[in-house]
């Protein structure tokens, strides 16, 4: 068993080409061989969000405070409150970040492909589909 403290990990700004406005992360999990499996508590800050991407094994969100959004493409924007889970598949392009008048914060847990890929990431989300109102 290992104890991993949190004082030992710095909360991290999200880099700026991955991301839209101010978004902080706080790694909880890291790839350690064999585990391909990795964890991190995002927070945004309102109107932060990620840019398009992909996870070469889906992804899965655990909503902790505040409320957020999340597109898949293709789809409606989607509100998120705390409690919510979200499980995306593999390959689905996709986006997720906080409401525009609100903080937000998930846990992001997602695996490494077989090969060593992790997140594919694309272009920043246009403020039209950021801004489009959410369903339920």
């Amino acid at each position: 068993m290992k104890i991993l403290r949190a004082e030992s990990r710095a909360t991290k700004s999200a880099p700026a080409s991955n991301f839209t406005g101010t978004v902080f992360s706080d790694e909880v999990l890291k790839v350690t061989p064999p585990s391909r499996m990795r964890g991190s508590v995002v927070t945004f800050t309102p109107g932060g969000r990620t840019n398009w991407h992909t996870h070469p094994v889906g992804q899965t969100l655990y909503c902790l405070t505040g409320i957020g959004r999340i597109q898949k493409e293709g789809e409606q924007v989607q509100a998120l409150y705390p409690g919510d889970t979200v499980v995306i598949p593999p390959g689905v392009r996709h986006w997720h970040g906080a409401a525009p008048d609100r903080i937000f914060s998930h846990l992001a847990m997602s695996e490494d492909g077989p090969n060593g890929e992790s997140t594919a990431w694309f272009e920043p989300v246009s403020d039209a589909d950021y801004k489009a109102e959410p369903v339920a």
